[in-house]
């Protein structure tokens, strides 16, 4: 039989390397041959003496076991199950045993093994989790924030991972992070790039699903999760009330840099904020981001120059995707800051079935504003968005710039603009096409539902 290891609450098989294997196998051959109680069985046949035979080849001594194994340890299919909320590390990364110096299993100890054990392994909370190991610049999982080297699955069960403004929760590094079922809350990271509150996927495989991320921070950008490269996938998560500082301070719930993808599906991004652009989400100018079936509401984004803001939302020229859901009371509070809903800077914006409403801005755009690029929408409500005085254009969405706008099957009505386009408004150079869609019941001083300042505006095919 394998001997076993234990740790509370579990066993879990130890790892061997071939010498070990080969002794059992010796062992288990020669069960059953010492004894000579046995009585032989009766037979017809005259007795005979039979001569012992001649052994063939020497017996051989079983392999020794004190050669040290060659392979990487493979753990089981068990997970490493955490019950001490603590947070020592591993006395023996690489033993396939989940300890302490103590003999408890924490999270740090079982992220030890995982990361020292060759491929996925599985992590499951039995308990919350608090961050005490200071020391945040630092990669090899020793202090700070649990640094993830192989590919990791971590069950959650509902508990609470707090990281007690220590450091973020998780550094994913190149490789693959499943959570699920988590609440992680406490993040901190500080200083000049610092960015990720709670989690900063380096170029890897990042997804969360039924989880919640709130009240963390970063000084440059994601306030709950930065992605650098590589893949996020969001499912049934919610990211709230996260920040981001001043350097510069963009996505304060979610912030991509590089040719990363994003997909946000069934979440919500309420409350979060940040100091320049994108107070929810901010998607960069090589990324491709989806968001679908998601409540944007509440968030707020301060920069302060005509192509800053987006308080959802912020697409900062590369491929961003909305469909179904809601982008609720989302503020641009900035000297000139425009897009309250979303600011689209020269991307590709493409928005479907979706609900925009009650958001506002202070120079332009209170439910969008389309700095160039392309911005298209389809069976879109958009309603109740307001801008301010500064100087207060496009109430319901403003085209800055040599840009293409296209409106099809939607409706615009109650949008109030400060000085022209309560409902919609297109820019010199811009050009913008509007099919099928009620424009309607919006209020500016010029141009209540519509305003043309020069550029190919029309409706239905009719000039404006």
């Amino acid at each position: 039989m394998s001997p076993q290891r234990t740790t509370p609450s579990r066993t879990r098989s130890r790892r061997f390397g071939t010498a070990a294997v080969a002794v059992l196998a010796v062992a288990a051959a020669s069960c059953g041959s010492d004894s000579d109680d046995t009585e032989p069985a009766a037979s017809d046949a005259p007795a005979t003496t039979a001569e012992p035979a001649e052994a063939e080849a020497p017996a051989t001594d079983p392999p020794s076991t004190d050669a040290p194994a060659t392979d990487v340890p493979i753990a089981d299919d068990s997970p490493y199950i955490v019950e001490d909320a603590g947070d020592a590390a591993d006395a023996d990364p690489g033993d396939g045993v989940c300890a302490t110096d103590e003999g408890s299993c924490t999270l740090r100890a079982a992220v030890d093994e995982a990361n020292a054990i060759d491929g996925e392994q599985t992590i499951s909370l039995s308990s919350d989790v608090t961050l005490a190991t200071a020391g945040a610049d630092e990669d090899a999982n020793a202090t700070g924030d649990f640094d993830i080297t192989d590919d990791l699955v971590i069950e959650g069960g509902g508990w609470v991972i707090d990281a007690d403004r220590l450091d973020r929760v998780f550094h994913v590094q190149g490789v693959s992070l499943d959570l699920s079922n988590i609440t992680m809350i406490n993040g901190l990271v500080e200083g000049e790039g610092a960015s990720g509150g709670a989690v900063f996927n380096d170029a890897g495989a990042l997804s969360i699903a039924d989880s919640a991320l709130t009240n963390s921070s970063a000084t440059r950008a994601g306030g709950a999760i930065e992605a650098n490269e590589g893949m996020t996938s969001l499912m049934a998560v919610e990211l709230s009330g996260n920040s981001t500082g001043d350097g510069p301070g963009n996505g304060g719930g979610l912030h991509l840099t590089g040719a990363g993808t994003v997909t946000v599906a069934d979440s919500t991004v309420a409350g979060n904020t940040a100091t320049a652009e994108g107070g929810g989400l901010w998607n960069s100018a090589g990324g491709t981001f989806e968001i679908t079936n998601t409540m944007i509401e509440g968030n707020t984004a301060n920069g302060a120059a005509p192509d800053s803001g987006g308080g959802g939302l912020y697409n900062d020229g590369g491929t961003m995707t909305v469909n179904g859901g809601t982008i609720d009371a989302n503020i641009a509070d900035g000297e000139a800051g425009s897009g309250g809903g979303i600011l689209n800077n020269l991307g590709d914006l493409t928005v479907t079935d979706t609900v925009i409403t009650n958001n506002t801005s202070v120079r332009a755009g209170g439910g969008i504003e389309a700095n160039e690029g392309t911005t298209t929408l389809m069976s879109v409500e958009m309603s109740a968005n307001s801008t301010g005085e500064s100087p207060g254009n496009g109430g319901g969405l403003h085209l800055t710039g040599v840009g293409t706008v296209t409106v099809t099957d939607s409706t615009v009505t109650g949008n109030i603009a400060t000085a022209e386009g309560g409902g919609l408004w297109n820019s010199a150079g811009g050009t913008m096409s509007v099919t099928g869609t009620d424009a309607s019941g919006n209020d500016a001083p010029d141009g209540p539902d519509l305003f043309n300042d020069g550029g190919t505006f029309t409706v239905d095919g009719e000039n404006v």
